[in-house]
C-alpha cells in the first residue's frame, strides 16, 4: 500500500517496508523449521529448502522497490514464483504472498494498459507452469489439480487487484469531493470579492456625486457671498444661509450613504434619529435645477411628454447624470448658461444637459492624467447597469453636452 504523504515519514517508511519484512520472515521460517528433512522429502523435485527460501528472500528484496518500478518488480516476483512452482512440482505456494503484494502495488500505482497486460500474462503463465508441474509430478488427483489451477490466479491476482481498485476508487472519490469543496470555496470567495467590489464601486459613485454636486455649490455660493460682502450685506447673508443649508444637506446625504454600510448609523449626531434623505429620482431633477440656480448658476429646464414609471436604478442613473453635469458646469464653466431637458418618449427617456463655452479656457489636466475624472466614468457605469446609452463630448460652439437615453422596456417599474 502506498505510504500516506501526510503521515510521519518514519511511520510511512515502516508501513512500506512491512510487506517485504513479512515475506522475508516467511523465507527464514521455512529454513528454520525443525523438520527440514521431512519438508525436503515432501516437496517433489529434490531441490533444497534453502534454495526455495533464497528465492522467496529475493522476492522480499524486490518488494522494497515495488513503488518505484512496479511493473519490473511485479514481473521479477512472478518469475521467482514460477521457479518455485516448477521446482516444487507445483505444490509450493510460498511465492504467492509476494505476488499478491506486487499485484496490489501495481494496481495502486495507477494501472495502465501495460499493467493490465502484465497481470493477465502473469496469471496465464503461472497457471500453465503450475499445471505442467502438477501433472508432471502426478502427486494430486486431476480434479484437485483443476481446482488449484483455477483458484491460484484468483487469489494471487484477482483478489489483490480488486482490493487495490476498491481503495483507489475511494481515494479518488474523496479527492474529487475535496476538490469540489475547494472549488466551491474559491467560487464563494470570488463572488464575495465581486460583491464587495460592486458595493465599493457603488459607494464611490454615490460619494463622488454627493461631494461633487454639493461642494461645488458651496464653493460657488461662498465665492458669490465674498464678492457681495462689501456691496450687498443682505444678499450676502442669504448666500451664506444657502451655503449652510447645502452643507447640512451634504452631511445628511453622506450619512445616508454611510448608513448603507453601517446599519447602526441611524442618528443625526445629536442623539435623535436622522431623517432619511429622499432617494434620487427623475421627479427631483427640478429641485436640482433650483439648487443650482440658488448658487448663481444660470439654468434653463424643460420637460416634454408624460413621465414613465421607471425602476430605482434608472431613476438614480438619470438623477445622478444631471447632478454630475451641473456640478461639472459650475466647476469648469462658471457663469455660463446650462440647459437641462427631460424628454419622455414612447420607448425611452432622453435626458440632456448642455452648457455654453466658458469665458476662459478650462484648466489643463494634471500631467499623467488623460481622463476627465470619475464623474463621467460613474455616469457610464450607471448607464451600463440600466442598458442605457450615454453620449458625452464637446460641442461646435466650445460648450459641452451630456446625453443619457434610458430604455423603458428594460427599466419599467413594477408595482
Amino acid at each position: 500500500m502506498p505510504a500516506d504523504k501526510n503521515a510521519h515519514p518514519r511511520a510511512a517508511q515502516l508501513r512500506a517496508a512491512l510487506p517485504a519484512v513479512v515475506v522475508l520472515a516467511l523465507a527464514a521460517g521455512y529454513i528454520g523449521i525443525g523438520v527440514v528433512d521431512e519438508v525436503a522429502d515432501a516437496v517433489p523435485g529434490g531441490v533444497s529448502p534453502v534454495v526455495h527460501a533464497a528465492l522467496v528472500a529475493l522476492q522480499a528484496l524486490a518488494l522494497v522497490f515495488r513503488f518505484r518500478t512496479p511493473v519490473r518488480v511485479f514481473w521479477l516476483v512472478v518469475l521467482l514464483d514460477a521457479v518455485l512452482l516448477a521446482t516444487s512440482g507445483g505444490e509450493l505456494g510460498m511465492g504467492s504472498l509476494a505476488v499478491m503484494i506486487a499485484t496490489y502495488a501495481l494496481v495502486r500505482g495507477g494501472l495502465s494498459r501495460t499493467g493490465y497486460r502484465s497481470i493477465i500474462g502473469a496469471a496465464i503463465g503461472t497457471s500453465v507452469v503450475g499445471t505442467v508441474a502438477l501433472l508432471a509430478s502426478a502427486a494430486l488427483p486431476p480434479l484437485v489439480i483443476l481446482a488449484v489451477v483455477m483458484a491460484r490466479p484468483v487469489f494471487q491476482y484477482g483478489a489483490p487487484a480488486a482490493l487495490a481498485e476498491f481503495l483507489l476508487g475511494r481515494e479518488r472519490l474523496v479527492q474529487a469531493l475535496r476538490d469540489r469543496a475547494e472549488l466551491a470555496e474559491r467560487e464563494r470567495r470570488r463572488d464575495l470579492e465581486q460583491e464587495i467590489l460592486s458595493v465599493r464601486t457603488a459607494m464611490a459613485r454615490e460619494l463622488h456625486d454627493i461631494a461633487a454636486h454639493h461642494l461645488s455649490g458651496i464653493i460657488v455660493g461662498a465665492q458669490a457671498a465674498s464678492a457681495l460682502a462689501a456691496t450687498d450685506p443682505a444678499r450676502t447673508r442669504d448666500m451664506l444661509r444657502t451655503v449652510q443649508q447645502d452643507a447640512r444637506t451634504t452631511l445628511a446625504d453622506l450619512r445616508r450613504t454611510v448608513g448603507l454600510l453601517r446599519s447602526d448609523d441611524d442618528t443625526d449626531g445629536n442623539g435623535g434619529t436622522a431623517a432619511p434623505a429622499p432617494l434620487p429620482a427623475l421627479a427631483r431633477i427640478p429641485a436640482l435645477v433650483d439648487s443650482a440656480r440658488s448658487h448663481g448658476q444660470s439654468v434653463q429646464f424643460t420637460v416634454t411628454g408624460a413621465p414613465h414609471p421607471f425602476g430605482p436604478l434608472a431613476e438614480t442613473a438619470g438623477y445622478r447624470m444631471v447632478q454630475e453635469s451641473l456640478a461639472n458646469a459650475a466647476r469648469h464653466a462658471p457663469g455660463t448658461l446650462c440647459t437641462v431637458s427631460v424628454e419622455y418618449l414612447p420607448e425611452l427617456v432622453r435626458i440632456t444637459v448642455n452648457n455654453a463655452a466658458p469665458a476662459t479656457a478650462p484648466a489643463a489636466l494634471p500631467p499623467g492624467r488623460s481622463h476627465p475624472g470619475y464623474g463621467i466614468a460613474g455616469m457610464e457605469e450607471r448607464a451600463d447597469l440600466v442598458g442605457g446609452r450615454l453620449t458625452t463630448g464637446p460641442q461646435p460652439d466650445g460648450g459641452w453636452s451630456n446625453r443619457l437615453e434610458i430604455p423603458l422596456e428594460r427599466n419599467r417599474s413594477t408595482p
